[in-house]
């Protein structure tokens, strides 16, 4: 696979996951009861394509353990950014959602013992600051706007430390097995979350037909392929050009949200304009990166 197939295939990922803002609204489950429901059909339909496929699952000891925690982090990143869709709405959580940017940037340096590009860092600085501004400006038009922020950048964190483990994961095992490992391990995750530290509903076993259909649509469609392909691209692109393209994440669900749920999600016009900015900023990152490289390219011919 080329650079730009990669580039390519991870823009697909995130068109796909940019309805899973949208799904985590329109389907009636709390946070914890959806991601559990999420994370069923995913297992579920990565069993039936090993199966199928007749695919073969590369590990041994050491790495098993490794792919295993991981997991554990992509549960509770799944908690908390459904989470910060039910307490606030989509706008402000995808928003927050951006400072994966900022958290790559010193997590990727750190695993991968590389030094700390200052052009990455001051971006990723400038992109948490005009959260903060959207954070003071938006207490009117959601109910709990704090929550969000706290759990979209939560959510932001937890998505920066697994792709970037997953970076380096990659390089030992193949991306089904990878994904396949993970999200059976996120599940008993939030399984066992969900029957310890919460109520389970009446209801989890008994969904209705709206749901089952969505949660599907969630579990294979936006889950299921794109989580595995975005492994595979991590053969390609670095921890952070894969963070900064999951932005436009962002940019999908606030358009989707808003023309689906209407005044729910209408913001206020400093939240459109710090939107903007931040959309500045991610291309001013790639231009900067690109920029660097060539110049590392033509030093390295000299």
């Amino acid at each position: 696979m080329t650079r730009n197939q990669a580039f390519a295939l991870l823009h697909l990922c995130v068109f796909c996951w940019g309805f899973t803002a949208i799904l985590g609204k329109l389907i009636s489950y709390d946070s914890v009861s959806l991601v559990w429901w999420r994370l069923l059909v995913v297992c579920l339909s990565l069993l039936i394509f090993l199966f199928l496929a007749k695919r073969k699952l590369i590990l041994n000891k050491n790495i098993f353990w490794k792919i295993a925690g991981v997991g554990a982090i992509v549960g509770i990143h799944w908690l908390c950014f459904f989470g910060g869709i039910k307490v606030a709405n989509i706008s402000i959580t995808m928003i927050s959602f951006s400072t994966g940017t900022f958290f790559t940037s010193l997590i990727e340096p750190w695993i991968y013992k590389r030094k700390i590009n200052p052009n990455e860092v001051i971006i990723g600085v400038l992109i948490v600051l005009i959260i903060s501004i959207i954070g003071l400006t938006e207490f009117e038009n959601s109910e709990n706007p704090i929550g969000g922020i706290i759990l979209g950048s939560l959510a932001a964190l937890t998505a920066a430390l697994f792709s970037t483990l997953n970076g380096r994961l990659i390089q030992q095992s193949n991306a089904f097995t990878i994904s396949f490992v993970e999200l059976i391990f996120a599940f008993i995750l939030v399984s066992f979350g969900l029957l310890l530290f919460f109520e389970v509903p009446e209801n989890l076993l008994s969904p209705s037909i709206s749901d089952i259909w969505y949660i599907l649509i969630l579990g294979v469609a936006c889950t299921a392929f794109p989580f595995i392909a975005s492994v595979e691209v991590m053969k390609n692109l670095s921890p952070f050009s894969v963070n900064l393209a999951v932005n436009l994440e962002i940019v999908y669900a606030i358009i989707l949200g808003y023309f689906i749920f209407g005044d729910g999600e209408q913001m206020t016009p400093t939240f459109y304009i710090c939107g903007v900015m931040i959309g500045v900023l991610i291309v001013l990152n790639e231009v900067l990166k690109r920029k660097r490289k060539k110049i590392l390219e033509i030093k390295a011919k000299t």
